[in-house]
């Protein structure tokens, strides 16, 4: 079905938005069946050609909010519903603006999004820590590469590099992978493989203040290759205060920025702000 309403509306993806359209009917339902939706407020991100539009509103939402840059998109979303291709057409809202600049209303929602990679970041920290009232879940695709570096510290306990964007996904959610994707899967393929992933929020870490936690962590990876008290010395502090309170918190003063967890990064922080404010 994806493909014939490829063909019959004509749509082409544009590369200059990135644009990889999923024509995987399972998949596509796979991905509408991951939430509860009925009676739930969704807004949908880069809704592709409206197949997965379609299937969300079989699922009787609350209300479905569309946000959609592409303007040729919405207007092919407006010929498919002069033909009837759409159940449940009167919970559907279309904003057409860029995604950074949309700030949704409800007060419980959830995200579901098909993220280009050049935007994942941006996207992610708007939904995070931009918007005031954030989502309780988002269900999103992304490319394997991106995915790859925020899974890996899902697990606090285990050693493994982290990056800023695993520890700014960290602060406000936990992620897991819930359907892997082939890149056969797409058209036009894209050159990697994708996953839907599933984000589902927390408030462990709200103790510590978001502008202070970025900052931090901004300043602390500013030379990855450093050791964290050389990093933190060069943006900040003295270095006897820094290794005082590495004593402390018993870190290793050869450690790197890329060796600790959000537990340890949002109780280390604490500490550097507490003692040298």
């Amino acid at each position: 079905m994806s493909l014939e309403i490829i063909k019959k509306y004509k749509i082409k993806a544009k590369k200059s938005l990135w644009q990889n359209f999923l024509i995987n009917d399972e998949i596509l339902k796979k991905i509408s069946e991951v939430l509860e939706i009925e009676n739930k407020n969704i807004i949908e991100v880069g809704p592709w050609y409206w197949a997965l539009t379609e299937r969300i509103l079989e699922k009787r939402p609350k209300n479905l909010t569309l946000v959609e840059l592409d303007r040729e998109m919405i207007e092919i979303l407006d010929k498919r519903k002069e033909n009837g291709d759409f159940q449940n057409i009167d919970k559907l809202f279309i904003k057409n603006i860029d995604v950074l600049k949309f700030f949704p209303d409800f007060e419980e929602y959830f995200v579901i999004a098909n993220i280009p990679y050049y935007i994942t970041s941006p996207i992610l920290r708007h939904f995070l820590f931009d918007v005031e009232n954030k989502p309780e879940k988002m269900l999103i695709l992304m490319q394997k590469d991106v995915w790859d570096k925020i899974i890996l510290w899902q697990d606090y306990t285990k050693k493994q590099k982290s990056s800023v964007l695993s520890l700014f996904v960290a602060k406000k959610a936990i992620a897991k992978e819930v359907i892997f994707v082939w890149k056969q899967n797409f058209s036009p393929s894209p050159k990697i493989e994708s996953s839907v992933l599933l984000f589902e929020r927390i408030d462990d870490f709200d103790y510590l203040e978001d502008e202070i936690f970025l900052e931090f962590i901004k300043k602390a990876f500013v030379e990855p290759r450093k050791k964290l008290v050389n990093n933190l010395q060069k943006a900040w502090y003295e270095k006897s205060k820094i290794l005082d309170i590495f004593s402390l918190k018993n870190i290793d003063e050869n450690i790197r920025w890329e060796d600790l967890n959000i537990r340890q990064w949002c109780d280390l922080i604490t500490v550097f702000n507490k003692n040298l404010t």
